[in-house]
């Protein structure tokens, strides 16, 4: 999609394209040079940002995005704002505003040349409507002018927490904080819904075009084909708001409709994937097929779902077919350089992930793909540049981030490392992994309180706005035997075993049993298949211990893990209704369990959110995004809105954890003990971060984020009363802790299938 900048600033055109991302084509005015001038008359930043915009996208007929920007100098009454682009006169130059602004400021001692960069962006559509977003970034106005990057007053402007003005940062430090960075995070939203809608329009085209004669189709045809073209329209929707089900079922229509719809069917394909119906999506992608043998978009769906199944060779020889049905794809060309990095090809897979990013230089999946085949190499200087040209393109990338500061601390560069993982708690700041990254590096590096700081928010049952609900995650050994005797029939996947109290799904059961009668809810369940592989570390004396670790860990093929997920549905119901509902879903969660790939384990994570299902069904509701009641420990990748579920990470808490029975680095601190209880509760394994947490506050009983550890620990092994004396805990050291406070009052709600049903409409509270 081409989206306009109102504006012929090269500079200005970098530094927003870098932000952009993949799926947009940025140009300038300077590609329509007989676009009329905009005269910025307006007195305020907003009225230019509007009037540019909106002028610019009336006579071009493209969606056009505008800014404006102002130094605003709190000495000066705001001055130069909305005139600091010709602040020393019409036809000025850089140079000649920077001088004035130091004449003007001559003398003043710092705490008076306090300042702020203010931009207002403006996305404005060519029928008019214009979507407005604000960014500002603080600071002071330097004596002398420091670095050559940048332009405008960059070389002035000194951001105190960074130590260095503007122009002294490199483009991707600037994008992580600067004014412009800010509002177009902030429009960024209104642009990609532009781009979802740029493709549902592309979708909607008739596919039985160029297939039939028009004066062969009767009336009734037409009129099909309309339908499966707005069925799939909404189910596509559907599949951008995560609400799988509903997409099958606006997809089952559209097949109905339109039979020979290849389109329909590979799209309701997707909708079963989705829904852990893995068989049913093959079987709807090979009905695609049939209908259209060299659709490079049905091979390259089948041979994700293949992947997942862990048909390997399978997935690899549909991946080709992609590839050689439209060798321009380069997202088959990097699910190309996937399959042969599973099946151990490291050659095959460097080369065609090199290739994906020659044909789309500009998308950050693929320079993140290419950096993680180079940390399974031990390349870590070429993973570092890799990252970095992912997080050029797409600087909210935070599963790059994550990447690039194990990278960092792996090649000794630990101050790197500290910038990139505070980047990544920035942007996902319910994000455990990257908590526990931080909080280690922090106490490698004697800061004991920060560490402890950073960690204590990775430990909310709720988020801090309120509500009620929880993450879990909890983890069993399971999969088919791994070996049978020659003759025999292949043994049947055993159903997993557990002590009553402890057997996850009873845990889940019991969870869902606590959700209102009068309360709709969704429930999200993430299952890992995980190949029972150990760490084996290097000797700690060696150059790279972590490095080496890794690279041995991820080197074979048996190595990738296999995931899923599921969605479910809870509608307001009488008890014995919500009973049936539970029993169904944990029917189903049985036999997925018992289906889990040989020789593997298996890890569940339940998200449970409130929402209110009528109105977000029909999409009528006036209401907004359901609130979110749930704390994750892990928000999975999926950054970029692909079919991609990331497990990447799981290797990133192995790498830094110590040995099974090994002690962490200080045994004799709670920090440590702390921080290893929180990597192991992140990787589902409440037994060993329910030990480290014990340690944790028998070393330090006022450490309420070791109590509240303790309390998501217990929660992950089903000792709902542990959790609870836990989290009790936590309140006495600190009577105030809203973490402990809302993890108590959700753990203590009585189990609404055993309540009479309330009438009326629940409120999603805690």
């Amino acid at each position: 999609m081409d989206l306009l900048l109102a504006t012929r600033n090269r500079h200005k055109l970098a530094e927003i394209a870098a932000i952009l991302g993949p799926g947009l084509r940025a140009l300038t005015l300077d590609d329509y040079p007989d676009a009329p001038p905009v005269i910025e008359d307006e007195p305020t930043l907003e009225g230019n940002a509007r009037k540019k915009a909106a002028q610019t996208a009336a006579a071009t007929g493209l969606w056009c995005l505008a800014d404006d920007t102002g130094l605003e100098v709190e000495a000066l009454h705001g001055a130069p704002g909305v005139h600091s682009a010709r602040y020393a006169g019409p036809d000025c130059d850089y140079a000649a505003n920077n001088r004035k602004l130091l004449e003007e400021l001559r003398g003043l001692s710092p705490e008076r040349r306090r300042a702020a960069f203010r931009t207002v962006m403006a996305l404005a559509s060519p029928d008019g409507k214009v979507t407005m977003e604000e960014g500002c970034l603080e600071g002071v106005i330097a004596t002398v002018a420091a670095g050559d990057n940048g332009f405008g007053y960059d070389p002035l402007f000194f951001v105190p927490s960074c130590g260095k003005t503007l122009a002294q940062m490199s483009m991707e430090e600037k994008n992580g904080l600067s004014h412009r960075a800010s509002a177009l995070a902030r429009i960024l939203p209104h642009v990609r819904r532009l781009v979802l809608a740029a493709a549902l329009a592309c979708l909607a085209l008739p596919a039985s075009a160029g297939r039939t004669e028009p004066a062969s189709q009767t009336i009734w045809d037409q009129i099909m084909t309309e339908q499966a073209t707005r069925d799939v329209r909404e189910g596509a929707q559907y599949l951008d708001l995560k609400d799988y089900e509903s997409a099958v079922r606006e997809f089952t229509r559209a097949v109905q409709a339109d039979p020979k719809d290849p389109t329909a069917h590979m799209m309701l394909g997707v909708g079963y994937y989705w829904t852990g119906r893995v068989d049913l999506s093959l079987a709807e992608y090979r009905k695609a097929l049939d209908l259209e043998p060299e659709s490079s978009q049905a091979w390259l769906l089948t041979g994700i779902a293949l992947a997942w199944k862990g048909a390997d060779k399978a997935a690899y020889e549909a991946f080709q077919k992609a590839a050689a049905y439209d060798p321009k794809r380069p997202d088959a060309q990097m699910n190309l350089g996937s399959i042969e990095a599973s099946l151990g090809m490291m050659n095959g897979a460097l080369a065609h992930t090199r290739k994906a990013i020659v044909l789309d230089s500009h998308n950050p999946l693929y320079h993140y793909q290419l950096a993680v085949l180079y940390r399974k190499l031990g390349r870590d200087a070429d993973c570092i540049e890799a990252l970095r040209h992912a997080l050029n393109y797409f600087p909210e990338f935070e599963d790059a981030l994550l990447e690039l500061g194990a990278a960092q601390e792996r090649s000794k560069a630990p101050q790197d490392a500290l910038r990139s993982f505070r980047k990544a708690v920035d942007l996902k700041a319910h994000d455990a992994v990257a908590r526990f990254r931080l909080g280690r590096l922090l106490l490698h590096d004697g800061q004991a309180k920060s560490a402890r700081a950073v960690m204590a928010e990775a430990f909310r049952l709720t988020p801090e706005e309120g509500g009620g609900g929880l993450q879990l995650s909890v983890s069993y050994a399971g999969g088919k035997s791994q070996a049978e005797a020659p003759g025999e029939k292949p043994a049947a996947p055993a159903a997993p075993k557990f002590p009553d109290d402890n057997d996850p799904l009873a845990v889940f059961s019991r969870n869902l049993e606590r959700v209102p009668l009068d309360q709709s809810a969704v429930l999200e369940v993430d299952v890992l298949f995980t190949p029972k592989l150990k760490l084996v570390k290097a000797p700690a004396e060696g150059s790279s211990a972590l490095g080496q670790a890794l690279a041995k860990r991820l080197a074979g093929p048996e190595s990738a893990p296999k995931a899923v997920r599921r969605q479910y549905q809870l509608r307001q119901a009488k008890p014995e209704e919500r009973a049936a509902q539970i029993r169904q879903i944990v029917e189903d969660l049985k036999g997925l369990m018992q289906g889990a790939p040989e020789g593997s384990d298996t890890r569940l994570g339940m998200n449970l959110t409130f929402t209110h299902l009528a109105e977000a069904s029909t999409g009528r509701g006036e209401a907004g995004p359901p609130a979110k009641v749930s704390f994750e420990p892990r928000q999975v990748g999926n950054d970029l809105g692909l079919w991609v579920i990331g497990t990447g990470w799981m290797g990133l808490v192995e790498e830094a954890l110590p040995e099974s029975g090994e002690a962490p680095n200080h045994p004799e601190q709670s920090d440590w003990w702390m921080a290893t209880g929180l990597g192991y509760a992140a990787l589902g394994d409440g037994q060993r971060a329910l030990s480290a947490f014990e340690r944790a506050v028998q070393l330090d009983g006022s450490n309420a984020a070791a109590w509240l550890g303790q309390g998501v620990a217990a929660v992950m092994t089903g000792d709902e009363a542990g959790a609870v004396a836990a989290l009790r805990a936590a309140l006495r050291v600190d009577p105030k802790n809203r973490a402990a406070q809302d993890g108590i009052k959700w753990l203590l709600r009585p189990a609404a299938t055993k309540q009479p049903a309330q009438a009326g409409a629940g409120k999603g509270g805690g």
